[in-house]
């Protein structure tokens, strides 16, 4: 199956879990393991992943 990545700009954490098929606390151990996904946080620390977060996330998915 191959994931469709929606031309925009940053992505919730929910929508990338939609994306990627993949629970919001692997993201985020992911985050902590994996220096490629580095998202942005808003000033109330909320993440926002880009399009390059997302497609290294699909990356280690596809790997592990």
């Amino acid at each position: 199956m191959v994931a469709v990545i929606p031309d925009k700009l940053y992505f919730k954490i929910g929508e990338v879990c939609k994306i990627s098929g993949v629970e919001p606390y692997i993201l985020r151990y992911w985050e902590s393991e994996f220096k490629l996904v580095k998202p942005y946080r808003t000033k109330s620390n909320q993440r926002l992943y880009r399009k390059k977060d997302v497609e290294s996330i699909l990356k280690i998915k596809k790997i592990i």
